[in-house]
């Protein structure tokens, strides 16, 4: 199936290729660019990803639990309520990328970069933030708990409109 969606985007280009929904999980999709794609509901569990450039691509609802997708390009895509549970995002590109309600729990974000990202209602909870870039991110109403890293320890992201999230 790489073979044919590289050659199908090689024709037409990604941003005319429909992958909505298609099943990419525990495939090894590295270096591959998706620019613009469709790629809502698509299934990217435990698949490797390692600098894909998915810059302005449509991954609303994806699920990457568990996926590997260090130094991807994620600049200007949209990635509302997409799944990212455990997943590997080492020094990716978030720029200006809309993470609206997306599930970043347990997600490894070292040395990414969130710089004007908008994470609207996204679940922080912990998470490693260590060595993230925040330049003019947006974290209203997103959570976070005590266990969640953050860039600096003097960081406070209550002043962000975060919410600190205590089970009871």
């Amino acid at each position: 199936m790489k073979d044919k969606i590289k050659a199908t985007i090689g024709a037409i280009g990604a941003d005319k290729v429909n992958l909505a929904g298609r099943d990419f999980q525990e495939k090894d999709y590295s270096g591959t660019s998706l620019k613009k794609a469709n790629l809502n509901r698509a299934n990217f569990q435990k698949a490797t990803l390692k600098k894909a450039v998915l810059t302005e691509a449509s991954l609303e609802w994806a699920n990457f639990k568990q996926a590997d997708l260090t130094e991807a390009d994620l600049a200007k895509a949209k990635m509302f309520r997409a799944d990212f549970y455990q997943a590997t995002l080492v020094s990716c590109n978030f720029k200006e990328a809309y993470l609206g309600k997306a599930n970043l729990r347990y997600a490894n974000l070292k040395n990414a970069d969130l710089s004007k990202a908008q994470l609207h209602f996204a679940d922080l909870r912990d998470a490693n933030l260590e060595g993230v870039k925040l330049d003019g991110v947006d974290l209203r109403w997103c959570r976070y708990n005590d266990k969640t890293i953050w860039p600096d320890k003097e960081f406070d992201p209550q002043l962000t409109g975060a919410i600190l999230y205590v089970r009871q």
